[in-house]
């Protein structure tokens, strides 16, 4: 390894360390509570070390919206492309509900996620389609197949997955428990909503 590597890398690392404390502040404190100077003090870094990385506090908030949508869509999304379409369904789906059991602390949920300034500019609705492009290209395979309704992607979205968001949400707020085969029972319920009735 030579030294530019090193460099990179630990240029690297404390990337990672400024984006993750200013999660676990905005996880645990709220977005108001994230000052530069606590900010530098949990993550270990000099104040003006997040200058060398972030041009601002908008441009830190912007990377960690990116960077807590990408981890979200690489969790959801695993393994999404191989297997019959209602196989990659299940998976996803079940994929939300594991998503909603291994929320910490530190970690932004997904309202909190929302709720970061510009979560709804067009530049991030537009990043946000490309992250989740594997998902829109199992809707369109579906809906080739004639296997899923023709509706726009954000209302076979409400149909199909929003309730395992909805039980997501549930069990990390109130330590609710399903036995599997009743979340079994919901998922199918929820293919069968996008499905063309026959």
């Amino acid at each position: 390894m030579n030294v530019h590597s090193l460099q990179v890398s630990d240029m690297d690392n404390k990337r990672e360390q400024i984006l993750r404390a200013a999660e676990n502040i905005i996880a645990n404190d709220g977005l108001h509570n994230l000052s530069m100077q606590k900010l530098a003090k949990d993550a270990g870094v000099a104040a003006g070390t997040i200058y060398r990385y972030f041009a601002d506090k908008d441009a830190l908030i912007d990377e960690l919206r990116r960077d807590v949508l990408t981890q979200i869509a690489n969790f959801i999304l695993e393994d999404a492309i191989e297997g019959s379409l209602e196989t990659r369904f299940r998976r996803i789906w079940f994929n939300i509900i594991r998503l909603g059991e291994t929320c910490t602390l530190e970690r932004l949920n997904f309202e909190q996620y929302t709720h970061l300034p510009g979560a709804n500019s067009e530049e991030h609705r537009k990043f946000e389609r490309e992250t989740f492009a594997p998902l829109h290209a199992l809707f369109a395979d579906a809906k080739a197949q004639g296997q899923m309704l023709d509706m726009d992607d954000e209302l076979l979205f409400a149909l199909a997955f929003e309730p395992a968001v909805g039980l997501c949400r549930r069990m990390r707020r109130t330590g609710m428990n399903f036995q599997q085969s009743e979340l079994e029972q919901v998922c199918d319920l929820c293919w069968r909503a996008i499905k063309p009735h026959q």
